[in-house]
């Protein structure tokens, strides 16, 4: 498994990813409807522009490819948007295609994240994850702490989201495997 950075030419492969991580991941929790009408168009077309408006910002998006070349996880970070909390980097999303996870692909991207963020001295990492999604315990795993909990509205449909925190990422990154 490699994990890099993102290019422009990986936006297609990030949207089906995304697409079909989305459909898998949060089945039961996001009404069948808008699952259903998710894009790979409209994925690739917003993650193009995600991916132009990271070469000139510190935002970033790595992946993870399988033994074929194929992109079969990504994840994104940058600063922490909201400054309302001591974190100074934020996870953005992470997703893995679900027939590639529990394979340690998922800490090697947050990993990868939370070197990238120490790069840009960045020292701390916060992400948001719904609560019923069973990614929190995989966060509480890393080391993340849980620090806020707030209301969000997705396809008519009002979720909790869990902020989870790292206060010192040398932490995370002196984590063992």
């Amino acid at each position: 498994m490699i994990v890099r950075e993102a290019k422009i030419a990986d936006a297609r492969a990030i949207a089906r990813v995304n697409v079909d991580t989305w459909r898998t991941a949060y089945r039961k929790i996001v009404p069948a409807d808008y699952l259903a009408q998710l894009s790979y168009e409209k994925g690739e077309s917003n993650w193009r522009e995600i991916l132009v408006n990271a070469e000139k910002s510190e935002d970033f998006v790595c992946v993870a490819e399988n033994e074929l070349g194929q992109i079969v996880g990504f994840a994104a970070g940058g600063c922490e948007r909201t400054n309302k909390y001591i974190y100074k980097g934020e996870l953005f999303a992470i997703y893995i295609l679900q027939e590639y996870q529990h394979q340690g692909i998922g800490r090697k991207l947050v990993v990868t994240v939370a070197a990238k963020l120490a790069q840009l001295n960045l020292n701390s990492m916060l992400v948001w994850v719904l609560r019923d999604n069973s990614a929190c315990r995989f966060y509480e795993i890393l080391g993340g702490k849980k620090v806020d909990e707030q209301q969000i509205n997705r396809a008519g449909v009002l979720l909790k989201e869990i902020a989870y925190g790292w206060t010192d990422l040398t932490m995370l990154l002196d984590r063992p495997a």
